[in-house]
């Protein structure tokens, strides 16, 4: 098991209340998977995030990954954690504007003690014409597609995605979920997606469903559909 949450609760308290982000959650993720989580605005999906990527750690419940307990880490020791494992896509993109698409990617690459080679992953995303433009002489999609390489590059055991179509249409939205598959697939990273499009669930092994900072209910999909097929919500 990749992921195992036990009883985890984030709690924000003020004067005269308590606020529950995530409510005594139980959760177990498999390595290789795509996974997604669905909610609401204000659902716990983000604090999920955050719990699972060493962002943030639990006011109650313990946190493993690999069978390691995570929540227990120092800062020195998250940052590790992260630096050796995890990349992230989000959907304002964060490119450093003054540097060619080539350089960003190359940025992933030196956070990783077992990079990829830039001009695989280039190539398997489609940039090889690009290298040396700048993040303003690209489309919506194409600075995605940067971000991407540049979170692949290092070659992380998990992928993490924060509403990443959320800045683009539905036919270029489609494009970036499809290239997520077929690096889910040739890579076998996991992917942890997160979104309150409820579309994109389709393309998942499994569906996490979240309300109010517990989750509601958790979906293996017995068919999991191709991106380029899923009805834009």
């Amino acid at each position: 098991m990749l992921y195992k949450l036990v009883n985890v609760s984030k709690i924000y308290k003020n004067i005269t209340n308590e606020n529950y982000a995530l409510n005594k959650v139980n959760l177990e993720i498999k390595e290789g998977e795509i996974i997604v989580i669905l909610g609401p605005s204000g659902s716990g999906k983000s604090t999920m995030l955050n719990i699972l990527s060493g962002i943030d750690n639990p006011t109650k419940g313990k946190v493993y990954f690999d069978n390691k307990q995570i929540d227990k880490l120092n800062d020195k020791q998250l940052t590790n954690y992260r630096k050796d494992n995890l990349g992230f896509i989000f959907q304002s993109y964060n490119l450093v504007s003054n540097l060619t698409v080539k350089e960003n990617i190359e940025l992933g690459g030196e956070l990783s003690k077992n990079s990829l080679k830039l001009k695989e992953i280039v190539k398997e995303v489609g940039l090889l014409p690009y290298l040396n433009k700048y993040p303003y002489q690209l489309s919506g999609g194409q600075m995605q597609r940067v971000a991407i390489a540049r979170a692949l590059v290092k070659n992380p055991k998990v992928l993490f995605c924060d509403e990443p179509t959320g800045a683009l249409d539905e036919e270029t939205g489609k494009n970036v979920l499809k290239l997520l598959q077929e690096i889910n697939k040739k890579y076998k990273t996991t992917m942890i997606i997160v979104t309150h499009n409820p579309s994109i669930a389709l393309m998942a092994n499994t569906v996490i469903k979240m309300n109010s900072g517990e989750i509601i209910d958790i979906i293996k999909n017995k068919e999991v559909k191709s991106a380029l097929d899923l009805r834009w919500a």
